[in-house]
């Protein structure tokens, strides 16, 4: 809630306040000889190799967005979260077109008005439009749907049309961006020699002796570093070190608490509205408008609801009324309103025909929906003579790839835990019956193998609200944080009064720009906006932030430019790993003393005082050694580059310092064809050869973001 239309009544500390802080904005303008970076930029959110995203276009496409978001939700409430979630996701977004459109126009890929036509009425449409147009209740898809959408486009609402077109628009950059991947990885080759490596490293395994010393038997306290040996790890390690813009920040949150005065006039206004709760004739729309939470009809069984209510609604007749209560802040009044017998839990196997289109289809599926359904039709007929063979066919034919693990069994789940559509035909069956449905995923034969005897489960409409401070005790607390930023306007006072007037002060170092997170702030990006702004120095402290449950006075007290971190700023964070490589030099030298003696591992482990561990069944793709060894990537990277009967040591490992013998190295059988593992390698590295492209084209991008302006 804004601050201005918090504060109606004036006072003379107040008139100081405001007036102190805006002589100090208007000062510091005229007689600051630096001009800020921000505000001589052209009023764009960004720029991308040049190419500029403007603002009206920016908040246009945000603006869009909220709206299907407010239609999708059915509420028209938006929280700071989701906007800011939204924003980001329009950036991505128009970052995105502008790179992949400069490669696309470069190869000539597009998509045509026939595609395009295809992809939305077609007989295999894409799934943007299966999942908008399908029946919400059935969760079946039916294509007469679409057609009569576009015959009466011209008909429809202003808001509809333009939500369709952005759909539209979603199908196209898809279809292209789908193309170029396919075109990325098509260019892909995996040669024989690379398969049978791969094959090789993972079905090797090798059974290992190990001792050594482990970095704990030193204590932090007997390791003494060095500037030198910070400086050794950091000139070492200096790629590590990259970092964004980012801020440290100490703050102070003033929260604003309801009063006795407001908890007096709440609980007077609740009681009221319980009298407009046992007279309305629309219960949702009530809960809706009045509550906190919308209303939600889900079937409870006993023992699931608040418990102050539990046993009153399930032992009272449908519309029994609960008057309000208040608990942890919260009033509660709820209505009892429907009883049914429901099973609690449900048990079915299932064995799922995808088609194309169908939401979560892999690549490799390529028959239609029509095509889908028959099959799913004959598998049906063959299953039900053969019901006893219900996990072998799910294995064998089933798209659901768990199928192969659990022959399709889905195991007990809770009622309203399957989509819609799935569920209803569990919950309508008998244990026993094979029966067919459709959902988004495609067409599932589904076994109900079990279902617990119905219990009675009721639907309640449950109004929460949440008990507010009023305007004027905001005022007061907003008041004692504009005295505090006033008086203490720098690091050294801000500090002391900290101390003297025993507030708790927080810390959120290393906040990036577009950082949305800081603790016990619901939303900081106004303060990122101040500690970001080159006019901000170090040691500065904000005025007041109005966060709508509290007030926010922050402290600068670091700025980080772009590039790589100085080492007095990851110095605390890299102190443990300078004493473990401290640690390490020690222990190879008390290591190696004993293998100039002997490379048995017995006389090691003596010269040692400790003893030889025996790790069997190790895989080369494994990142921890078992036995409580950990991550010691490097240990067995060097285990499979050496020989059967080999001894290697001492070696510097995550966790110590080893000594290892090879006692044994288990390859596999060498393969006539190597063709499956070209396939499934290549299909790898295909999955990934978009995103990586995408990202090196962003890496390469000269990239300007201005949001922190904005928002």
């Amino acid at each position: 809630m804004a601050v201005i239309s918090k504060i109606r009544k004036q006072s003379t500390l107040l008139i100081i306040i405001i007036g102190v802080a805006l002589a100090s904005f208007i000062l510091g303008d005229f007689l600051n000889p630096r001009k800020s970076k921000l505000a001589q930029q052209s009023v764009n959110i960004g720029m991308v190799d040049g190419v500029e995203i403007t603002g009206k276009e920016f908040n246009n496409r945000v603006e869009e967005n909220l709206e299907l978001q407010r239609q999708s939700s059915q509420s028209e409430n938006i929280t700071n979260d989701q906007a800011f979630s939204i924003r980001q996701s329009v950036w991505d977004q128009m970052v995105s077109e502008l790179l992949l459109g400069k490669q696309y126009d470069q190869l000539g890929l597009g998509v045509s008005v026939d595609e395009l036509d295809d992809q939305i009425r077609g007989p295999e449409p894409h799934s943007y439009i299966l999942q908008n147009f399908r029946d919400p209740n059935t969760g079946t898809y039916d294509p007469q749907t679409i057609n009569n959408f576009l015959q009466n486009f011209n008909r429809l609402e202003p808001t509809i049309q333009r939500r369709y077109m952005m759909l539209e628009k979603m199908i196209k950059d898809d279809r292209a961006r789908t193309k170029y991947n396919n075109l990325i990885g098509s260019g892909y080759y995996v040669p024989t020699v690379f398969a049978q490596k791969d094959y090789e490293e993972k079905n090797t395994r090798a059974s290992i002796r190990i001792t050594g010393l482990r970095y704990t038997t030193i204590p932090d306290t007997a390791v003494s570093l060095s500037e030198a040996d910070y400086q050794k790890y950091y000139d070492e390690h200096k790629g590590e070190f990259k970092q964004e813009p980012a801020v440290d920040l100490d703050y102070i949150v003033f929260e604003v608490l309801p009063s006795t005065e407001d908890r007096k006039e709440q609980a007077d206004e609740i009681t009221k509205a319980f009298h407009d709760f046992q007279t309305t004739l629309n219960v949702p729309s009530f809960v809706n408008t009045y509550s906190d939470v919308r209303y939600d009809s889900t079937w409870y069984a006993q023992g699931k609801l608040p418990v102050r209510i539990d046993s009153i609604m399930f032992n009272s007749p449908v519309g029994t009324f609960y008057p309000p209560y208040l608990e942890n802040d919260m009033y509660y009044m709820a209505k009892l309103v429907d009883v049914q017998m429901r099973s609690d839990s449900l048990r079915a196997s299932h064995v799922l025909v995808a088609y194309q289109s169908a939401q979560g289809a892999a690549e490799s599926i390529t028959r239609s929906k029509e095509q889908a359904e028959r099959r799913a039709d004959s598998l049906m007929n063959v299953i039900r003579n053969a019901m006893d063979r219900f996990a072998f066919y799910a294995r064998e034919f089933s798209d659901d790839p768990s199928a192969e693990q659990n022959g399709g069994d889905l195991d007990w789940f809770a009622d309203g835990a399957m989509v819609p559509a799935f569920n209803q035909a569990v919950l309508d069956g008998k244990v026993g019956d094979i029966v067919k449905v459709e959902t988004p995923f495609g067409y599932h034969i589904i076994y109900i193998t079990g279902k617990k005897d119905p219990v009675k489960k009721v639907r309640i409409a449950l109004v929460q609200r949440a008990v507010e401070p009023s305007k004027e005790t905001y005022q007061k607390v907003f008041l004692t944080a504009s005295e505090f930023a006033t008086r203490n306007s720098t690091r050294e006072k801000f500090d002391k009064a900290v101390v003297d007037q025993g507030l708790n002060k927080r810390t959120a170092d290393n906040q990036a720009m577009m950082s949305n997170s800081i603790p016990g702030i619901e939303y900081p990006r106004q303060i990122l906006y101040w500690a970001f702004n080159e006019k901000t120095e170090e040691g500065s402290v904000s005025p007041v932030y109005d966060m709508g449950k509290s007030c926010v006075v922050a402290l600068l007290k670091k700025r980080y430019e772009k590039g790589t971190a100085p080492l007095a700023s990851v110095k605390t964070r890299i102190e443990p790993l300078v004493k473990r490589d401290k640690k390490a030099e020690i222990l190879l030298g008390r290591v190696q003393q004993a293998v100039s003696q002997s490379k048995d591992l017995s006389f090691i482990a003596g010269q040692l005082n400790v003893k030889v561990d025996t790790l069997e069944n190790i895989n080369f793709g494994a990142s921890n050694l078992p036995a409580g060894y950990g991550p010691e990537k490097d240990v067995i990277g060097k285990v499979f580059s050496m020989t059967q009967g080999q001894t290697f040591g001492p070696i510097k490992g995550t966790q110590g310092v080893y000594v290892v013998t090879v006692d044994k190295m288990d390859k596999p059988a060498v393969l006539s064809d190597y063709t499956q593992q070209k396939k499934t390698l290549f299909n790898t590295v295909k999955g990934r050869a978009g995103r990586d492209a995408y990202n090196a084209l962003l890496e390469s991008a000269d990239l300007e973001d201005n949001r922190i302006m904005y928002y």
